[in-house]
């Protein structure tokens, strides 16, 4: 007769998962970390883009309506 666990347990597909998880997670600040350089300088851009795509002052504008007529 020979002795076999039928049942493992109910969280051992909860670990299974929280491992992937983890793993996945410090593989994931690795490579962002070496990578900071290039997020600063996307997030840069990002920012820039939407501040210009939406001036708030009055003179902006209307520098920005006299470009557009002038299609510059």
């Amino acid at each position: 007769m020979t002795d076999r666990v039928n049942y493992i347990g109910g969280s051992s597909g909860l670990w299974a998962g929280f491992g992937m998880l983890s793993t996945s997670s410090v593989f994931f600040g690795v490579w962002t970390w070496s990578r900071r350089k290039e997020w600063v300088d996307i997030m840069l851009d990002y920012c820039h883009h939407k501040r210009a795509q939406y001036p708030t002052h009055t003179l902006d504008r209307v520098a920005v309506r006299a470009l557009r007529m002038l299609k510059i």
